[in-house]
């Protein structure tokens, strides 16, 4: 992905509009299990939570979702304070940008704002020392990994726009079309907003250099030259 693509993607969406939904709810029947969506993501960057994804389909996720809900139900009754979440991730491609997930399942820890890749476990009692303080042994996820930093969010809106286009079946239902057309315009809008700062640049240096050529000028007219007056005072 290009940097024109990752710069105005954002002024795709604006065009194509994006709103805001509701979060699904509570997963698989337990309610202490909160369900988080693309939609609704942002609350993980308020208090303390362990973050679980997975997909049915994928191998040992029905395992480790059983784990997880047993988890859940032990973490409410042990340090309700931790929130214990799972995101839905059916037919979102943006989930899997949003948070840089390489495999599933996957964990993140997230204690006000800062994300941390935790390793996986398929037992409670594991999971429960990583969600009291083992938490602390992983790094941060660094800044352009950061689910809500600037180079993740043009991706995300990237791809929101491709999945819009696509939806609209303006190119036919191709997928591959779609992506090429909304990096065209992204490159597209790249130059023109590059021609327009180019320019305003150049009108702002032509009107302030030469008020600085005129200045330096005028103090050099007034400023003696020290070997004519040097030459003068040896006659």
């Amino acid at each position: 992905m290009n940097i024109y693509t990752l710069s105005l993607a954002a002024a795709l969406s604006f065009f194509l509009g994006y709103g805001p939904s509701q979060c699904p709810g509570t997963a698989g029947g337990n309610r202490h299990v909160i369900r988080l969506d693309e939609g609704c993501w942002e609350q993980l960057l308020q208090g303390e939570w362990m973050l679980g994804f997975c997909m049915p389909l994928v191998e040992n996720c029905s395992g480790f979702e059983r784990v997880w809900s047993s988890f859940a139900t032990a973490m409410h009754w042990q340090e309700p304070r931790l929130q214990v979440a799972s995101m839905q991730m059916e037919y979102s491609g943006t989930v899997v940008a949003r948070f840089s997930l390489q495999r599933l399942p996957s964990i993140l820890h997230v204690r006000n704002g800062t994300f941390r890749e935790l390793p996986v476990a398929y037992n409670v009692d594991k999971l429960l020392q990583l969600a009291q303080g083992e938490w602390r042994k992983a790094e941060p996820v660094p800044f352009w990994r950061h689910p809500n930093g600037r180079v993740i969010a043009a991706k995300v809106l990237y791809l929101r726009a491709v999945n819009k286009v696509y939806g609209a079946k303006y190119l036919g239902g191709d997928y591959k079309r779609a992506a090429v057309l909304v990096g065209i315009c992204s490159f597209l809008l790249f130059s023109i907003s590059l021609t327009a700062a180019s320019s305003l640049y150049a009108l702002i240096r032509d009107k302030l250099m030469p008020q600085k050529a005129n200045k330096q000028q005028a103090d050099a007219l007034q400023t003696p030259n020290s070997e004519t007056v040097n030459g003068s005072g040896t006659k």
